[in-house]
């Protein structure tokens, strides 16, 4: 289902999102989450609009978004 933000200014849900990049609704929702992706908020739901799609690509490339949180694998503490 599209929502509509303002006339004429389409927007997915993260599940056609989901959908449209081949990955788990879970994922577009820690992209979103992470600040990876930017989405907006429309009547309590998660709304992606095309542009917002497109930067996505667009940082991805650059890899201006690198989540190196578990990259290095566990962290060893020293007791």
């Amino acid at each position: 289902m599209n929502y509509l933000n303002t006339p004429g200014q389409i927007s997915y849900t993260t599940n056609e999102v989901a959908i449209m990049l081949g990955v788990k609704p879970a994922t577009v929702r820690a992209w979103i989450s992470r600040k990876e992706m930017r989405a907006n908020k429309v009547n309590g739901r998660r709304c992606i609009s095309p542009q917002q799609i497109s930067d996505f690509y667009k940082q991805r490339k650059t890899g201006e978004f690198v989540d190196h949180t578990y990259a290095n694998g566990p962290v060893n503490r020293l007791i």
